[in-house]
């Protein structure tokens, strides 16, 4: 709505080359545990599953390596997380705590599908069922497998896994173990010094041009981009290039237009998206 134009799917592409080079210049272990602090002060205490789901989180900042030295953690360097999650709540609780990595919902549930283009970093797959019997180690192997296709899985980098401890899903208990990778992390002394670790830099600088904004960084975005629905999107050539782009939500605005018109270009949305093969969802702002 804030980048109102005649290039909507440029301006899009340009939010999404921001906030992930922004994303490169956080700070996760502080973000960690400024958040892991503030939520026990301020509730009292967390449940048993999310005091182990918190703890996937932390090992994704933990087996995350700034190899290069370069100040940042890219796309080679972080650590995935695979949460088994019909309803999303396990997975909704991973993102909480911000892991560095991105976060693949393995799920059953068209529903927690479409909710993952709202929640931090999370990417969906769909399986046809989480439920008692199902094989828990196929499901993962194929979640890994789906994950390397997207480029997600950097070779050597640790895979952490959270499911149920009987049937796979984790949704109302959880077991987290690793997958892959070196079986050491980061020097428990980084924790105490942060900022040892060169990790509050950003890409984006004063010597800022148009090549650097728009062209994509080397990381696995985590932020969502909510796009207005306005004349200039309507098309489904539009659409399809503001998906491609980096739109995650479509939001339909009632307060303008009328049901028909809103209607019509759902029903593209949902045309382009299935061309697509996209999970992307819609928001509807009612009057």
């Amino acid at each position: 709505e804030t980048a109102n134009g005649s290039f909507p799917d440029t301006a899009v592409a340009i939010m999404a080359a921001i906030v992930a080079n922004a994303e490169l210049g956080i700070d996760y272990y502080s973000q960690y545990l400024f958040i892991r602090r503030w939520n026990v002060l301020t509730s009292g205490g967390i449940s048993c599953l999310e005091a182990t789901l918190s703890c996937a989180a932390q090992s994704a900042i933990e087996f995350s390596e700034d190899l290069d030295g370069n100040g940042v953690i890219d796309a080679e360097e972080g650590a995935l997380v695979l949460v088994l999650s019909s309803s999303g709540t396990a997975a909704n609780l991973v993102s909480k705590y911000r892991p560095t990595g991105p976060i693949i919902v393995v799920t059953d549930s068209d529903a927690t599908v479409r909710a993952t283009n709202a929640r931090f970093a999370q990417y969906p797959f769909k399986v046809a069922s989480l439920g008692e019997g199902e094989n828990t180690q196929d499901i993962i192997a194929a979640a890994m497998a789906y994950a390397g296709a997207l480029g997600f899985l950097a070779a050597g980098k640790q895979v952490i896994v959270a499911s149920g401890p009987g049937a796979p899903c984790a949704d109302n208990g959880a077991t987290v173990r690793f997958v892959g990778g070196a079986k050491t992390h980061r020097p428990s002394e980084l924790w105490s010094n942060p900022t040892a670790l060169h990790c509050i830099k950003s890409l984006i600088t004063t010597a800022i041009d148009h090549d650097l904004l728009s062209s994509p960084a080397e990381v696995v975005r985590s932020t969502k981009i909510v796009c207005t629905m306005g004349p200039a999107c309507w098309s489904e050539e539009t659409l399809g290039r503001l998906m491609d782009a980096g739109m995650n939500i479509a939001r339909f605005n009632f307060s303008h237009g009328d049901h028909q018109g809103h209607g019509e270009v759902l029903e593209r949305f949902r045309k382009v998206a299935a061309a697509k093969g996209s999970s992307a969802a819609v928001l509807m702002d009612t009057k």
